[in-house]
This record gives structure tokens, C-alpha cells and sequence, in this order.
């Protein structure tokens, strides 16, 4: 393009200097050659301009290109481990829910508790007249069953109160001191096993075995709270704690059907929520919760 310009601007040149005196011609032809040249240069310039310009462009676009590049591969780097991280805390999570769940069903209590203190000061104090005082003629010690008969029934005295005994296990469940969490809650279960509260004493048997990663053994467990006490409070978290041990022993199918179950049987539970957020994170898909 640029030497169809330079010819034409020639040929104008020409045809005009044709029409004047012949005594012109070469003056104006020189005039016009560097006018051409000047011209040409302002052209050559130009090119230089853009070509130069054109490098720093192409420069900045693969400077941007590798920016993108080194981004992405930040950006992945951080889901992997936002992932891995939020895979933790959701299991952390989990335990603390139950603990807190726990730890507010204890403080609800805590006012039982303290009235029951002086009415169980009353008792031991009944409890160590009786035992002081001298038994009257013919009558047995309680708890030493009929002379001869070879039996020693237990003594009501010697029974710990359930209050006492349930709160114990639930102090050494928030404590992390499970054995003993244990050991409480089946003392609890043994003498008061028809209680309201049994219902969350065979829970809490369970979860303590949870939380030690003992996931066959916690499954009897809460299959217990949920077969023993249907009714019980805790026949749904028991529920969805079984989900969550199946899952954990990588029997992903029958954690999602003991998941599902539960969220079918308490569509409007906290339970079924947590049911619907471990199935989201596994990948199933799930129906909203249901309106009230």
C-alpha cells in the first residue's frame, strides 16, 4: 500500500509539473523527490512505531497468559486443600456437635442436680441412723436376705442415685474420660434401664465408642438405642450416627440407606440435616426438608 501512494503521489506530481514551463521541471521535480523522501520516512518511521509496539503487545500477552497459568494452579492447589481441610473439620465437627449437644443437656440438669444435693444429704444421713441404730429383735439386716438362705440381695441403700450416676457419665463423656463414660452409663443402664434417660445413656455408650474410631462396636451400640427405645430422644441421633460409622468403615451403600431411612422417618430434625449435608458431601443427591 504504501508504494501504490508513493507511485501516485508521482504520477500527480508529474502530470502537474507536464503543465508548466519546461524551465520548471527540474525544480519542481526536486521539490517533489524530497517531499517523497521525507514521506517515506514518516512511513518507515510509522512501521518501526508499530512493529516495536506490536513486540511489547505480544510481550504483555504471554506475561498474562503465564499470570493465568500460575493462578490456576494456585487456585487448584488451594481447593485440593480446602477440601482435605474442610473433610477434617466436618468430622471434627461432627464430635463436637454431639458433645455440645451433650454438654447443654447437662447444663439443663444442672439445676436438678443441685436440688437433689440436699435431698441425697437427707438420705445418707437416714442411711447412717439406720445403720448406727441397733437392730430390734428377730429382724435382719437389710440386704443380708433370710438367715440361711444363702442370698444377698442388693440394699436399696446401696443403689447410687440415678442423677448422680448420670451425670457422672456425662461429666467424664465432656471430659474425654470415655472408659469411665462408659462404665457410668452402663451402671445407669443396669439399675434404671427404664428411665427416660436410658435412651441417651445407651446413646452415649455408642458415641464414646465413636469417638475412639471403634465404629463395629459403636454400631451395636446405637443399634441398641435404636431397637431398645424407639420413643427415646435419641433414637435419631442414634440413627444418624450408625450413617455415619457405616460410612467410616467404607460401607458407603449401607450408610446411605441408614441416612436416607433417617431423614424419611424425621424429615424435620436437625438430625436430617446433618443427614443431607454428610449425603451432599458424598456426592447423593437429596430431597429438601420438608415444610412445616
Amino acid at each position: 500500500m504504501r508504494n501504490h501512494a508513493t507511485l501516485a503521489l508521482i504520477g500527480a506530481t508529474l502530470l502537474t509539473a507536464g503543465m508548466r514551463p519546461a524551465y520548471g521541471v527540474s525544480k519542481e521535480m526536486l521539490r517533489v523527490m524530497q517531499q517523497l523522501d521525507a514521506l517515506q520516512q514518516a512511513v518507515q518511521n510509522m512501521q518501526r512505531t508499530l512493529d516495536t509496539q506490536s513486540a511489547v503487545l505480544k510481550t504483555l500477552v504471554e506475561q498474562a497468559n503465564d499470570n493465568v497459568n500460575s493462578m490456576k494452579s494456585t487456585v487448584a492447589e488451594l481447593r485440593r486443600s480446602t477440601e482435605q481441610n474442610l473433610a477434617r473439620t466436618n468430622a471434627r465437627f461432627d464430635s463436637m456437635t454431639d458433645r455440645i449437644q451433650a454438654l447443654n443437656e447437662s447444663l439443663e440438669e444442672a439445676k436438678a442436680r443441685l436440688s437433689k444435693l440436699s435431698e441425697q444429704m437427707a438420705q445418707t444421713q437416714n442411711i447412717i441412723q439406720t445403720l448406727n441404730a441397733p437392730p430390734a429383735p428377730g429382724a435382719t439386716v437389710p440386704g443380708s436376705g433370710t438367715p440361711g438362705s444363702g442370698t444377698d440381695m442388693p440394699s436399696p441403700a446401696n443403689i447410687p442415685d440415678p442423677d448422680t450416676l448420670y451425670n457422672s457419665g456425662l461429666s467424664y463423656y465432656n471430659g474425654g474420660q470415655y472408659q469411665l463414660a462408659l462404665q457410668a452409663f452402663l451402671d445407669y443402664l443396669r439399675y434404671y434401664g427404664e428411665t427416660d434417660r436410658a435412651s441417651n445413656a445407651q446413646f452415649y455408650i455408642g458415641d464414646s465408642y465413636y469417638i475412639q474410631g471403634n465404629y463395629k462396636q459403636a454400631i451395636e451400640e446405637y443399634d441398641k438405642c435404636i431397637e431398645r427405645y424407639p420413643r427415646g430422644n435419641k433414637a435419631a441421633a442414634a440413627q444418624l450416627k450408625k450413617g455415619f460409622a457405616l460410612v467410616e468403615l467404607d460401607e458407603k451403600a449401607a450408610g446411605v440407606r441408614e441416612l436416607r431411612s433417617l431423614i424419611q422417618q424425621y424429615p424435620n430434625s436437625r438430625e436430617a440435616d446433618l443427614a443431607r449435608q454428610r449425603l451432599k458431601k458424598l456426592g447423593i443427591s437429596v430431597g429438601r426438608r420438608r415444610a412445616d
